[in-house]
């Protein structure tokens, strides 16, 4: 399906699960390179940029955090020339919906005469990682549940939450990680097809991938020391626990080998038989226990 956007005499190409006589109808209308469409009709795993005097090809990965119905990254390719932005995607983005609205506003906002496809293409890219930085906030929004959570007395359960988070951090992280190699190469690439004078636009794009890295770097890193503070209260509940059977089982047992001994059938079996003999060894039971209780305490470890 291709969807068509033009502002003057820049027109957008947004095309979703294109077939390949949709890939001809794009190469004779965009002008697109022969060489630029061998894999426009299926995702594939390279994060790359191409470019030559006619047009500019991009391959980027973007993080999905909030779906659960696709367990692999955004692919997106971009091709741009002077008169068109080409986007090649195979699933629905939420934020290319909302780039298209925009449009025309962005359109208005960029002076005809500098505006191209490698500007269009320019406008996305920053429309996208500002979409990035909102899923980090979304990110760091759990964070601050799973605070909530560890010292609210829900340690166990945040147990799965900081596992599944740091699944979604992991995926983040490896999504975004080539385009920092990508983000070197491309202003080289962009001042082939757009001129020298261009690659000024790239300058905010970088700098968004540089904050976007450090924001995740500390949502990781905060995510790490949250699982090692829950981890620490499970663990020293789980010792309060342990220590607390611990010493009801020390005290029971020798109360239970006094109860067995006066309970073998016996002639001699001492007390046995005297008068208040159940209260006499009752209460020598209480005295015993009273004494391991004052032990324990003592010792602090109660």
């Amino acid at each position: 399906m291709i969807e068509r956007y033009i502002h003057k005499s820049v027109t957008w190409f947004d095309v979703l699960n294109p077939t390949t006589e949709e890939i001809r109808q794009l190469i004779d209308e965009a002008k697109i390179p022969a060489d630029f469409a061998n894999d426009l009709t299926s995702m594939t795993p390279l994060t790359e940029v191409h470019a030559t005097k006619q047009a500019l090809k991009l391959t980027l990965d973007f993080p999905i955090v909030k779906r659960t119905d696709i367990n692999h990254p955004h692919e997106i390719k971009f091709i741009a020339t002077k008169k068109h932005l080409v986007t090649i995607r195979f699933e629905d983005i939420e934020s290319i919906h909302r780039f298209s609205k925009e449009f025309e506003v962005l359109g208005i906002l960029s002076k005809s005469k500098s505006l191209t496809g490698g500007v269009l293409c320019v406008s996305l890219l920053t429309f996208l990682y500002e979409a990035m930085q909102k899923k980090l906030d979304y990110l760091e929004t759990r964070l601050h549940d799973i605070e909530e959570g560890i010292f609210t007395e829900h340690e166990k359960e945040m147990v799965f939450e900081i596992s599944n988070l740091a699944r979604r951090v992991i995926a983040f992280r490896q999504t975004i990680a080539p385009h920092h190699r990508l983000l070197e190469e491309l202003p080289e690439k962009f001042a082939l097809t757009f001129g020298k004078n261009t690659t000024k636009h790239i300058e905010g794009i970088v700098d968004s991938h540089h904050h976007l890295v450090a924001r995740l770097t500390s949502v990781s890193r905060t995510l790490d020391d949250l699982r090692d503070t829950n981890m620490a209260i499970l663990s020293t509940k789980q010792n309060e626990i342990m220590k607390i059977l611990t010493i009801m089982a020390f005290i029971t047992f020798p109360l239970t080998l006094f109860t067995s001994l006066f309970g073998m059938n016996t002639v001699t079996t001492p007390l046995v038989g005297q008068p208040g003999d159940f209260w006499l060894i009752l209460s020598i039971m209480l005295v015993v226990s009273i004494l391991f209780f004052a032990y324990f305490r003592y010792k602090k470890w109660m």
